[in-house]
Parts: structure tokens; sequence; C-alpha cells
């Protein structure tokens, strides 16, 4: 998954002597029904129930190819209870709302969220974080 043009640039930073920096010690995973880039944030997806998962950093383990992989436990997004939407990427941010972005993966294979479908989850392991 790549990061965002503003962590790279945090990392930039740290990299070169500049201002060491450290990570939140909870982000927050959130659907996106489109499109995200470095620079510009997906759309949330819509649908009655929805909220982003909190993930804290004890949820996280290295893949030892530089990449960080929800090691700990499955990510468990809230039941549909109503709405249609497709999810077609995961994006980390640092608060429930607003906040700052740091990274975004493209779903494998999209996700059709109606209120037949269970809860959207993700098995250990299938999120990766990483700066490239």
């Amino acid at each position: 998954m790549p990061c965002t043009e503003y962590r790279a640039n945090q990392i930039a930073v740290a990299e070169m002597g500049g201002t060491p920096f450290q990570g939140p010690a909870t982000i927050y995973l959130r659907l996106c029904s489109d499109t995200p880039t470095k620079s510009v944030a997906g759309t949330p997806v819509v649908y009655t129930g929805y909220a982003p998962v909190a993930w804290t950093a004890a949820n996280w383990d290295s893949d030892d190819v530089g990449n960080l992989v929800n090691g700990a436990n499955v990510v468990t997004f809230p039941t549909p209870t109503g709405g249609d939407d497709w999810a077609w990427y995961v994006e980390a941010w640092s608060a429930a709302s607003a906040g700052t972005r740091f990274w975004y993966e493209e779903l494998a294979d999209p996700i059709h969220i109606t209120a037949d479908l269970p809860a959207v989850e993700f098995p250990v392991g299938q999120l990766h974080f990483g700066v490239v």
C-alpha cells in the first residue's frame, strides 16, 4: 500500500536528519468508494451502520519486506443495515473523522456493500501498509 505525500515527506525529513516523527498510537481504517491518490483522499463509503475501525499499534506486524500487516487480528467493519455502495480501497487516517491520511490500499476484489452483506472483514495479513 502506498503512503501519502504527507507521510512520505515526514519519512524523508526524518531520514535526512531532520525532526523525527512518531505515528499515532491508534489509526482509523476507512473504506473508500473511489480511487485515492498520494495527494487526494478517497470518498468514504456510505451505508447505514458504517464507521471507521480503530486499530492500535499492537495489531500490526512487520512482513520483513518493508510493510506493516494486520498481523494480530482480523479487521472487521460494522455490518451494513442499509444502503448500497462499493468499496474499492481502504485508507489509514489519524482520526475517525477528518484527521491526516497516511496510507491507502486497493482492495484485491471490490466489495459491493448492501444490507444483506455480513460484516466486511480483512483476514490477518491481508492489509499491507508500506512506504512505496
